[in-house]
């Protein structure tokens, strides 16, 4: 980790003015991941902004820039491009579809990698169930001074990538977990996770009640248009916990974009793989072995198929995954589809 730690530093040197950017709306761990790199890099001579191409979606989220003091802000390509150097936490420059990178030097991310990263510095490690718990590392590397709120930032991030740390946790999970423990303030995060609602997102709650389709193990449910992604997001965190639910899907579109959220029970499935062969041939797909994403432009459906048309979308999102997968067929089933219009982007195994 020192020899990582002067490497990253090193891509650094001569530099004023660094971004760390977090791809699309911030979460937990993409700000604190930011927050560690921010501490980590800073200098007298040197300093370090945390932006987002998004917006904060999610209450918990705003609750934890607030409680926490997090100094992040939307960026626009414009601001990006004014900075020496470009960090990139919890993501890779491929996720960057509607963003233009002015360029990357340097990714810490916890994803499985998808393509090759042209960066000056690259730390990518699947094997971790967040970024959170690197950047940890970074930090008992560098002997920096965590406070209590970069502490409970961290533990929070670790905490929700691993469903409060009821993940397949590795080694380097375990330690970040044992190592915050002592320094996070618990009442601050137990406030977070209180704002984990807002009362707009109730009704998207019953519209996924209502709209639901459950067939052995399987839940599906599309919400239509939504404000904001982290409501299929938090919708599908919801119905994995459903009894006897092993697999949950939720889809909802947001402006021109077809959202797909996976989770599972985490029994020997593998959720970021079957997003990346049911859509990843057409859309930004990925993810680990019990939750993971898609998104999918309007423009890459087929012309037949409008994402304003919620019948036709539930049954394109079903024929994709039976086409992967023949557990998610009686689901298509019961929405009156066949497998036939599925795409099928690569091998399933």
């Amino acid at each position: 980790m020192r020899e990582r730690l002067r490497s990253l530093r090193e891509i650094c040197s001569g530099a004023k003015d660094v971004l760390v950017l977090i791809y699309s709306n911030p979460d937990p761990d993409a700000l604190a991941s930011a927050l560690a790199l921010k501490e980590i890099l800073g200098t007298d001579e040197r300093s370090v902004h945390i932006g987002y191409t998004g917006a904060v979606g999610r209450p918990e989220n705003a609750s934890m820039i607030k409680l926490l003091k997090l100094p992040a802000a939307r960026v626009t390509e414009e601001d990006a491009a004014k900075y020496d150097i470009i960090a990139i936490v919890d993501a890779q420059p491929q996720f960057f579809v509607d963003f233009g990178l002015p360029r990357c030097d340097i990714v810490i991310d916890h994803h499985p990698l998808r393509d090759r990263v042209r960066a000056g510095y690259a730390d990518i490690r699947p094997e971790y169930l967040s970024t959170s718990a690197i950047m940890t590392e970074y930090l008992r590397a560098a002997r920096a001074t965590v406070t209590g709120n970069l502490a409970s930032a961290l533990y929070y991030g670790i905490k929700t990538d691993t469903r409060n740390f009821l993940g397949e946790l590795g080694r380097g999970d375990t330690e970040a977990i044992r190592w915050l423990g002592g320094k996070a303030d618990r009442e601050i995060v137990s406030r977070i996770e209180f704002s984990q609602f807002s009362r707009e997102s109730l009704d998207y709650f019953g519209l996924a009640l209502q709209r639901r389709r459950l067939v052995n193990g399987v839940i599906f449910s599309h919400l239509g248009t939504v404000p904001f992604s982290d409501v299929c997001v938090q919708v599908a965190d919801f119905l994995i916990r459903v009894e006897n639910v092993y697999w949950a899907v939720v889809s909802c579109v947001v402006d021109d974009t077809l959202v797909v959220v996976f989770r599972n029970d985490g029994i020997g499935k593998d959720a970021g793989l079957l997003a990346r062969s049911a859509f990843g041939c057409i859309g930004s797909a990925g993810g680990h072995r019990g939750m993971a994403r898609a998104e999918v432009k309007q423009d890459a459906i087929s012309d037949d198929i409008l994402l304003s048309d919620d019948t036709a979308i539930e049954r394109f999102v079903l024929a994709a995954l039976t086409k992967v997968d023949p557990v998610f067929a009686p689901v298509l089933k019961s929405v009156g589809g066949q497998s036939a219009p599925g795409i099928v982007c690569s091998t399933f195994s």
